[in-house]
């Protein structure tokens, strides 16, 4: 009898098992039908979007679900509009020339798109790599007496990371104002302990995170939108912007070897417009942070609100070179990628020639649509893009998009293999040209806080194309019959990791 009893016991237990197996598998069929269909008319404008998640979720429904909590979902229409504080724009745009060169037209869509003035008097140094950036760097840092305000994606705590953080360190002691925000994700393996010390030495450090994406201070939905920018400010008068992180592998400490990066020192009035965005960066984040108490928030938004405080952020311009530039930025909260509008006109705009230099190459569609109108209609196209790949995924679908200019004429150069391409730059008709934290890639376009300076400059666009000139002359032409020599695995490989390359 016990037996039968243990049997029977067994047998509805498994029966229910398998009800409640069936209930889960029934009620995840129905939530991915209901999803589907949402992303379905959510991304009308982009069906191959539609088709990564949908075969996302016949292949793994109960991941596939996860997956696109975290990742998957646009918040950018219907949450955070992120724009120059009004008071911040009146006050940069004071004195400023208005811009009557040949591209008047782009920088009156740059105005109308980020409502950044032209800034007309500026010095400009190129670096094209990590070592001779970080050197300029702290020596300017050292030279700070007001205040120092930093801006980066990937922070880390190795050998240049504590020689940048002991001089802010030091100079916060002496009294120089430092405040510094570091992306959450970024700045994941950071080390604890010597944060600490940061903030001991009144450090004002904030970590970024998309809260508008976030349900819970436990469970942070916002891993998919993150805080590219790189840009320091000192004193008001000293800016920097360009593609390098703080770590030793932008110095050539990586086993990828030497890291070929533009990063740029920039002296006049466009050092104003990237102060005027950390502080529009720094307030946003501050009033979602934990220490937001600590550094009394409110008071402080108030106090910077006064013209004889702007007056010690925003000082007099005192360089007199005509050398025109404007700031051009996105992110989540932009109603449409004015970095992408950028590309697309400059791109448009060229008559003889355009470089482009990017670690990642996945264009969106008017986009790939411009270069190939571009290169049909006779125009000289040349993209440099890496050999070796930091991220592997991401780099076989990129062939995918090469292999399609390819076919048009499009000349891909491969960078030295025994080292990594980081370069993030454009040059046409070498008159005008652009360089930043933007790549050439959905994600930089869509998803990432990025910010580039376009210059209307013959001499720095010259600069510019002689770095891409280098650049080609370091690595290898692409050809269209060496990309048709590769494996049908391979071939299968870059086309299955494309389907995916536009979901994140």
């Amino acid at each position: 009898m016990k037996l039968y009893y243990n049997i029977l016991i067994s047998t509805l237990l498994e029966e229910n098992t398998l009800n409640l197996y069936n209930a889960i598998t029934a009620l995840s069929l129905v939530i991915n039908f209901l999803i589907s269909l949402t992303i379905i008319f959510k991304n009308r404008e982009k069906p191959e979007k539609s088709i990564g998640w949908l075969l996302i979720f016949m292949l793994i429904p109960f991941l596939g679900l996860i997956l696109y909590f975290f990742l998957g979902r646009n918040w950018k229409s219907r949450n955070l509009k992120e724009r120059l504080s009004p008071e911040m724009i009146d006050f940069v745009k004071t004195s400023l020339e208005e811009y009557a060169g040949p591209y008047k037209d782009m920088a009156k869509m740059v105005t109308i798109g980020n409502g950044s003035p032209m800034f007309s008097y500026n010095n400009i140094t190129l670096y094209k790599d990590g070592v001779e950036k970080f050197e300029a760097l702290i020596h300017d840092l050292e030279s700070a007496t007001h205040h120092i305000h930093m801006e980066y994606y990937i922070v880390k705590s190795d050998d240049i990371g504590r020689r940048i953080f002991d001089t802010l360190i030091r100079k916060s002691k002496e009294g120089v104002k430092v405040r510094f925000i570091m992306d959450k994700v970024g700045g994941r393996r950071f080390d604890k302990e010597y944060l600490k010390e940061i903030r001991a030495a009144g450090i004002e450090l904030v970590t970024y995170s998309a809260h508008f994406a976030s349900i819970s201070k436990y469970i942070d939905t916002s891993i998919n939108y993150r805080n590219h920018r790189k840009i320091i400010i000192i004193d008001g008068k000293i800016g920097y912007l360009g593609g390098n992180n703080i770590g030793d592998e932008y110095t050539g400490k990586s086993k990828f070897g030497y890291w070929r990066d533009t990063h740029a020192r920039i002296e006049g009035e466009f050092v104003l417009g990237l102060q005027a965005l950390f502080f529009d960066d720094f307030f946003s984040v501050l009033s979602f942070n934990e220490e937001a108490k600590k550094w009394e928030y409110d008071k402080q938004r108030q106090k910077y609100k006064r013209e004889e405080d702007l007056s010690l952020y925003f000082p007099k311009n005192t360089i007199e070179n005509y050398l025109p530039m404007q700031l051009v930025y996105n992110g989540p909260g932009t109603p449409y990628s004015t970095v992408e509008q950028l590309f697309l006109k400059m791109i448009t705009s060229a008559k003889e020639k355009i470089y482009i230099s990017s670690p990642y190459f996945i264009p969106s569609d008017s986009l790939m649509q411009a270069l190939k109108v571009a290169v049909l209609s006779g125009i000289d196209v040349k993209i440099v893009f890496p050999e070796q790949y930091d991220h592997p995924p991401v780099g076989h679908a990129s062939m995918t998009y090469i292999k399609e200019l390819l076919d048009v004429g499009v000349e891909f150069y491969l960078y030295d293999k025994e080292s990594f391409y980081h370069n993030k730059a454009m040059v046409v008709d070498t008159q005008i040209s652009t360089f930043g934290t933007a790549n050439f890639d959905v994600r930089s376009l869509y998803y990432n806080y990025e910010v580039n300076a376009v210059v209307y400059d013959e001499l720095t666009s010259a600069k510019m194309e002689g770095l891409f000139y280098d650049d080609a002359a370091a690595s290898r032409m692409l050809t269209l019959e060496e990309y048709n020599r590769g494996s049908i695995f391979t071939h299968l490989k870059e086309s299955f990791f494309r389907i995916f390359s536009l979901l994140f």
